[in-house]
């Protein structure tokens, strides 16, 4: 599999300099879309009323995501790719999964 030249999502990056308590990177068609995948899918609006993100290249999301930890093992960079060419959650916190 190879990374394709056509980028078909933006990349969103949730931290603490953005006003969020989790570190995410989500891939979205729109910044209100992220918001709305960090809400449902990381925290609760209730406690955490001003989540932000900031936008990223998707090179800069691609060395993002390739530097990270796996915890499951190492993945390929087949699968790498297919969880980076995906929408939606691409890196979530840590603590989140145990």
């Amino acid at each position: 599999m190879k990374m394709t030249t056509e980028i078909t999502h933006r990349y969103f990056e949730f931290s603490p300099k953005t006003g969020a308590y989790y570190y995410a990177l989500i891939a979205a068609g729109s910044k209100q879309a992220a918001i709305d995948i960090y809400y449902r899918d990381i925290s609760d609006r209730d406690d955490e009323l001003d989540a932000d993100c900031k936008e990223l290249t998707s090179a800069e999301a691609w060395d993002k995501c390739k530097s990270a930890d796996d915890v499951e093992g190492e993945l390929s960079i087949e699968e790498l790719l297919e969880e980076f060419e995906g929408n939606g959650i691409i890196l979530w916190p840590l603590e989140l999964i145990q």
